[in-house]
């Protein structure tokens, strides 16, 4: 087995990631001969981890078939010192890979579909060592292949491959083969160790650890949906010049990652803004639209803009057995009341007409569950708000954006 170690400073790391690791965390990546784990076996497992203030980077290579075993044992001695596994697709194939490879070098394994509950790998220490029971429940998992996708209203990738999502990231790679075409590079090697080949298979296993760390910062798009921000500012524009049309680039981007499906939004001479400051940074601009309105994220926050309307909006009783509705001022009463409305003028409500209107300036808002306090008619399943009258009340509603929209 063939054994490489590298370390770097923690503070070379951007700021998020500097604050997100730490060191009960064990970044890992595989590479394998194949994606069948019956047939094929793993040659190569780098770990990365934060010791103190430096980033270490360990990589086990194994030269044949018959070196997987001390590899493996290798991996586990070290992740036996950690708690938490980060991966790339790890949950569908390095965790399960890892476990069924083990089996075949007569470790007891927990079941196949314990691997998939975001869980990871560490064994007993009171069996002897033909005899050790690898278990899948203790450990939590990251699996940022899962994370990623799961912001795909936001990022809009072409794909979600790690080497796509490091592109977004700004990242770059020396390495330029991915696993699939190592494979019969790594074969030529088993069969006739050469050097530079060596050093072309462990610098793909390096570059994948590496990547892990620069992909974390994918994470950080989370502190929209955690509300880790805060509103610095709101404010009205009521001109056509707006920050978004005076952004960079902001015309060729919105078209890019536009997902707006009411056009009728650049027509309007009135938003409202509300400016916020992420608690970390973040690592790419984002433009875009949704339902008319604009987001801009850029490194340390960002601003939301909606189309400022005016106009009545009803907002609807539950109780529509305990109200009047009144035709001639079209809106609803409690009973307590109409009961002294003479009764050619009133009659009983019913979902649709049991409401009270508001004339206002509001903000039309998409939503998903179509129970907001406001709304144009009974079935509309838009919300629509009226303008928030402090910075606390622009929090709530940012929240509220942020997690029907892109999460």
């Amino acid at each position: 087995m063939i054994y490489r170690k590298e370390t770097f400073p923690k503070n070379t790391l951007p700021i998020f990631q500097q604050h997100y690791l730490t060191e009960d965390m064990l970044l890992f990546d595989i590479e394998t001969t194949g994606l069948s784990p019956a047939q094929n076996h793993i040659y190569c497992i780098g770990c990365g981890y934060l010791s103190g203030e430096e980033v270490v980077i360990e990589l086990f290579f194994a030269e044949n078939k018959m070196e997987e075993k001390p590899v493996l044992e290798a991996f586990l001695e070290l992740l036996s010192t950690h708690s938490i596994v980060i991966t790339f697709n790890g949950t569908t194939f390095d965790l399960p890979f890892v476990q069924k490879r083990m089996a075949h070098w007569g470790y007891q394994t927990a079941s196949a579909s314990d691997s998939l509950k975001n869980t990871s790998l560490t064994e007993t220490s009171d069996v002897s060592s033909t005899d050790k029971i690898i278990l899948l429940e203790s450990l939590k998992s990251i699996d940022l292949y899962r994370e990623a996708a799961g912001m795909k209203s936001l990022l809009h990738l072409p794909s979600y491959r790690q080497k796509s999502i490091e592109q977004f990231l700004g990242c770059s790679r020396e390495d330029k083969y991915d696993g699939g075409q190592l494979i019969e590079i790594y074969h030529q090697y088993a069969a006739h160790p050469d050097p530079e080949i060596l050093s072309l298979l462990l610098l793909h296993n390096q570059e994948d650890v590496k990547g892990m760390f620069d992909l974390l910062g994918i994470l950080s798009y989370y502190q929209l949906r955690d509300g880790q921000y805060e509103i610095t500012d709101v404010f009205r524009e009521d001109s056509a010049e707006s920050q978004f049309e005076n952004t960079e680039t902001f015309a060729e981007t919105s078209r890019n990652n536009s997902f707006c499906t009411d056009n009728s939004a650049y027509n309007h001479s009135s938003y409202y803004n509300m400016k916020f400051r992420t608690n970390y940074p973040l690592p790419q601009s984002i433009h875009m639209t949704c339902e008319g309105s604009s987001l801009l994220l850029n490194s340390d926050g960002g601003l939301i803009r909606f189309p400022l309307r005016h106009g009545f909006l009803k907002h609807f009783f539950s109780d529509c057995e305990n109200y009047y509705y009144l035709p001639e001022e079209d809106y609803a009463i409690h009973k307590s009341v109409g009961a002294f409305v003479d009764s050619a003028h009133r009659r009983k409500a019913t979902k649709r007409n049991c409401y009270v209107k508001k004339e206002c300036d509001y903000i039309t808002v998409p939503s998903r569950c179509g129970d907001g306090y406001l709304r144009k008619e009974y079935q509309d399943k838009n919300i629509y708000l009226t303008i928030p009258a402090n910075l606390e009340d622009a929090k709530s509603f940012a929240e509220e954006y942020f997690a029907d929209n892109l999460f």
